[in-house]
Formats: C-alpha cells, sequence, structure tokens
C-alpha cells in the first residue's frame, strides 16, 4: 500500500513536470518568428485543426507520395490469429545478439580527397549515386528492443508519427526547405528514438528519398540502434576522405516494407574536438555534394543535446530548421527555454516532441 502511495505521488510529479515543460514548449513556438501567411504556434503545431483535417492532409500527401497500405504490410508481418502483444516501455536486460557488419557498395570509386572536386564536374555528370548504395539488414529483434515502432506498426502509437511525418513534409514543401535538425536539451531525451522512428516513417513515401545522418559525433547512436557495427566515421566522410557510396546505406529487402529510398549514414567514431568539424567550411561542402549526389527530398540531422555542448549551435546554419525533443518525465521548462534561447530566433523551431509522458495514473506511455 505504501509503495503504491510513493508511486502514484512519483507520477503526479511527473505529470506535473511534463505539463510545466509542455508549456514552455508551447510558448517558445508562439515566441518564434512568423511569416506572413504562415500559421502562429509553429510550423508543424496545429491551429484549430481538426481529426478530419488531419486525414484529410494526409490522404493529399499520400496522393503526392504513395505508400505502402497498413493493412497490407501488416497482413505480411503477423498472422491475424495470433494476437500481437504490445511492445514493453521497460524491458528486462537480456542477451543480444551480436551487431552485423556493413559491407560499402561495390566498385566504389577510389578517391582520396572528396571534397576537392569540383561541384560543377558533378553537376555536369549528372551524378545519381543513389542506386548504387549498398544494403543493411533490417535486424527485427533489435528494432522491437530499442522502440523502432514504425517498422513493424503493431503498435497503434505509429501514428503519432505518421502526423509528425505529415506535418512535418508540408512544412518543408511550403517553406523549400529539406535539412531538419533533431536535438534534445540533455541525453536520454529520446532524440535517436524519434530519428529512426521518423525515417523509417518517411521511407513508405515511394516518390520522397529520406537521408539520416547521425551527426551526434560524441555519442553517436544511430548504429546501436539498427544493431550494426563497422559502419564507419562521419568524421572522416565530412573531411572528405570516405566515399558516399562507402558511408550511406540502405535497408535490404524486407517484409515489413521499409522503403529502400531511405539512406542511413551511421557512426561508430568518437570525434573530440566535433564541434570544430561541425563549423569547418568542408562540412558545408560536403553535405552540398552528398546532396548533388544523392538528390534527397528530406535530410534528418540526428544532433547532440543542445545543452550539452556547442555542436549544435556550431552546426544551426547547416539545418533549414529544429525539432526538439524533450523527456516529459525529466526535462524541466528552463531547460526547455534555453534550448531556444542559444538557438536563437533566426533558426525556425518546427515543433517540439513531447517523449516519454506519462499520465498521473501510469496506465498510459504516450509519444
Amino acid at each position: 500500500m505504501v509503495e503504491q502511495s510513493k508511486k502514484a505521488i512519483r507520477q503526479k510529479r511527473q505529470a506535473r513536470r511534463a505539463a510545466r515543460a509542455a508549456q514552455a514548449a508551447a510558448e517558445a513556438l508562439q515566441d518564434t518568428p512568423v511569416e506572413e501567411g504562415k500559421r502562429e504556434g509553429g510550423f508543424l503545431m496545429p491551429s484549430g485543426t481538426t481529426a478530419d483535417d488531419i486525414a484529410d492532409q494526409d490522404r493529399a500527401l499520400r496522393a503526392a507520395f504513395p505508400m505502402w497500405e497498413e493493412d497490407e504490410a501488416e497482413d505480411e508481418v503477423v498472422s491475424s490469429a495470433e494476437p500481437v502483444p504490445e511492445p514493453a516501455v521497460e524491458v528486462a536486460p537480456a542477451l543480444k545478439p551480436a551487431p552485423l557488419l556493413l559491407t560499402p557498395a561495390e566498385a566504389a570509386p577510389a578517391v582520396e580527397n572528396i571534397a576537392a572536386v569540383s561541384h560543377d564536374d558533378i553537376k555536369e555528370e549528372a551524378v545519381d549515386d543513389w542506386p548504387f548504395l549498398g544494403p543493411m539488414p533490417v535486424q527485427r529483434g533489435a528494432l522491437s528492443r530499442n522502440l523502432i515502432i514504425t517498422a513493424s506498426r503493431r503498435n497503434s502509437v505509429h501514428a503519432a508519427f505518421d502526423v509528425l511525418r505529415t506535418r512535418l513534409v508540408q512544412a518543408l514543401s511550403e517553406n523549400g526547405w529539406k535539412r531538419v535538425g533533431i536535438t534534445s536539451p540533455t541525453r536520454d531525451c529520446g532524440k535517436t528514438f524519434v530519428s529512426v522512428n521518423l525515417a523509417v516513417a518517411l521511407s513508405r513515401y515511394d516518390n520522397c528519398r529520406t537521408v539520416l545522418m547521425d551527426m551526434d559525433m560524441r555519442n553517436p547512436s544511430v548504429a546501436k540502434t539498427l544493431a550494426l557495427r563497422d559502419v564507419g566515421s562521419i568524421g572522416d566522410y565530412l573531411r572528405g576522405q570516405v566515399a558516399t557510396r562507402d558511408q550511406f546505406f540502405k535497408f535490404d529487402r524486407n517484409d515489413l516494407k521499409i522503403g529502400d529510398n531511405l539512406a542511413v549514414a551511421m557512426n561508430e567514431q568518437v570525434e573530440s574536438f566535433a564541434g570544430e568539424l561541425l563549423q569547418q567550411p568542408e562540412t558545408r561542402e560536403r553535405l552540398q555534394q552528398m546532396e548533388e549526389e544523392l538528390h534527397p527530398d528530406v535530410v534528418l540531422f540526428d544532433l547532440p543535446p543542445a545543452l550539452a555542448n556547442d555542436d549544435v549551435i556550431a552546426f544551426k546554419s547547416q539545418f533549414d530548421g529544429v525539432l526538439v525533443v524533450i523527456d516529459g518525465t525529466r526535462t524541466s521548462a528552463a531547460q526547455v527555454r534555453e534550448v531556444m534561447r542559444r538557438l536563437g530566433k533566426d533558426t525556425p523551431l518546427l515543433g517540439v516532441v513531447l517523449n516519454k509522458a506519462e499520465d498521473a495514473t501510469g496506465e498510459e506511455y504516450r509519444y
């Protein structure tokens, strides 16, 4: 009885903390400069939007970007005769299979310094390296353990990422943007969780190429989430020492119908001077060259926590807008306001994702 009472008090405190953080995020969104003709309250925040409006928006985007039907995917993934358990929020430690090694695409060009290649030469050759990117296996067990719920789509929470995907594509299209930074105030708020889930959701738009890059070079996590190793070094890639074909990988054929129009650049090499590297002109040129080689429609950067160091500030000129992920059980309103202050009013705030928000009864776990 005493334990239940303590748990209820703890849950109420978490709920109040989440409410304060959400309020601070809402205030920050309202303070974001809005161009004439744009809706207030943030680019992804609805203003008088009903459920029918969201459904109409999603149908319109599905027409523009054809995607796999959810029911069709479910039929191939799981038999309707067997109940499908919901993924647990807290998973007891278990033995994990050894991560798989990746093999870069064959016949990748041997280039000593890619950054030295002229952009004019690239344009003249009409380079498109996308079809030649190497495959990476789909680790179903790892995706389930790491709560990549948009992969199997068994958990109803995946619908939240579908809505986020829809509004994000709309915001980018309306403003002529493509690069999105994803960060958080502190570590363990779930920014990589959001980045990978959003990337997988975007992969189901057949006519939309999506790139996900692990730019948290102090604590790279995307490869760990996908249970892969020998994935290369983002730092070496930005320095022009690695070819795009050797750094980016696409998911291999799979019955989860994760699209092959998602390319992921992972990292296994920690960079002690990540902030300096992110601010180098070579980094800007390398990202521009990547876009000329892969022609992506959406680029997602999984960035470091904004309050941990100066990496996000150093890199902010390289993305068009930012998504901020906050932990409903830990993030304070003061931390949210400090993130917004550091990013500055010149950085468009696309939205705030409230992760791990638990209500006072502890019966619901929301994203």
